[in-house]
């Protein structure tokens, strides 16, 4: 049995820090020395990482290429015992990759290759990864690729955790208003929230609760922390998590995700919503401690101490 399995990009990331702005004719010095490493990540691939590093046993479902920068991603994987065998290589094809370029003033250009991704290697996925699992994760990917997996989800009636990205080539309105509907659990920051709300034709996000099958509904504030809202048979739960004060903040890139990895864990070992949240606090905690989306993952024991610490100043 799975715990979850995962749909979405995955990616090769290389981050480039320049002195200057991008402009065509003009030669921008790298600032950086680290510009060829090579950064794993994608939100499913960060999310699965993550749990693996806990125990669990998450399920990634995903293409490949076969690149060199494929062998170092494998093996990423396996050192995380992550399994593998919801992979699928697509021959002469690299694997989905990236390069961020930011400039002194924190200005972004991203150059993304979808690589083994591309919706045009989409393909029926087989049932067996479907039939024994507990959650399914849906983020962006591929709009083919997104039907898909949730096609199967439905077939299987698994319990849907929607990871809110809003980006509408993977996820079409009325699509998106699908899975809305149609998830247990969903994930989003503020500004999501709102674009989710102004979607439905709602004022509030807990008016979803008696349109379709969401049951939990988490809300990311960044510095502020996080909120849930629960429906149970008594009405309707609201809570604030304090954020965990990280050791030192480093890059918040792939704290979203690594809140979902840390909650989940909880939920799927039977804690409650709001100590599975906290668990979601403490681990993003960790990420942001270090350039890379998993680079500063823990292990459980590491884990366990900081969850210990944060609760002990609550």
């Amino acid at each position: 049995m799975y715990d979850v399995v995962t749909s979405g990009y995955m990616s090769i990331d290389r981050i480039v820090k320049v002195d200057s702005p991008l402009k065509v004719g003009r030669t921008s010095i790298i600032l950086n020395s680290d510009n060829t490493r090579p950064y794993y990540g994608g939100c499913p691939i960060n999310v699965s990482y993550i749990m693996a590093k806990l125990g669990m046993k998450p399920l990634p479902i995903l293409r490949v290429g076969e690149d060199n920068d494929t062998l170092g991603f494998l093996k990423y994987l396996k050192d995380a015992n992550v399994p593998l065998n919801g992979l699928k290589t697509i021959e002469n094809e690299s694997s989905s990759n990236c390069y961020i370029v930011s400039d002194r003033d924190n200005n972004h250009v991203t150059i993304f290759y979808p690589g083994a991704m591309d919706a045009k290697y989409a393909s029926e996925l087989p049932d067996e990864y479907f039939e024994d699992t507990r959650l399914a994760l849906i983020t962006v990917g591929s709009y083919n690729d997104n039907r898909e997996f949730y096609s199967k989800c439905q077939k299987y009636d698994i319990p849907i955790v929607f990871g809110t990205k809003l980006d509408y080539d993977a996820f079409p309105v009325s699509f998106l208003k699908e899975i809305l509907l149609s998830s247990k659990i969903i994930f989003s920051n503020e500004n999501e929230r709102e674009e989710i709300n102004s979607l439905l034709g709602i004022s509030e996000i807990t008016e979803l609760f008696k349109m379709g099958k969401a049951e939990l509904i988490v809300t990311t504030l960044g510095e502020q922390g996080s909120e849930f809202f629960e429906k149970t048979e008594g009405g309707i739960i609201h809570k604030n998590i304090k954020v965990c004060p990280a050791k030192n903040f480093v890059d918040a890139t792939g704290a979203g995700d690594s809140y979902i990895a840390g909650f989940l864990y909880g939920y799927l070992k039977g804690y409650g919503t709001e100590a599975s949240c906290q668990m979601g606090s403490v681990m993003a905690s960790f990420i942001i401690e270090a350039v890379g989306c998993t680079t500063n993952a823990p292990d459980l024991a590491r884990f366990n101490q900081r969850l210990e610490e944060y609760k002990r100043n609550l």
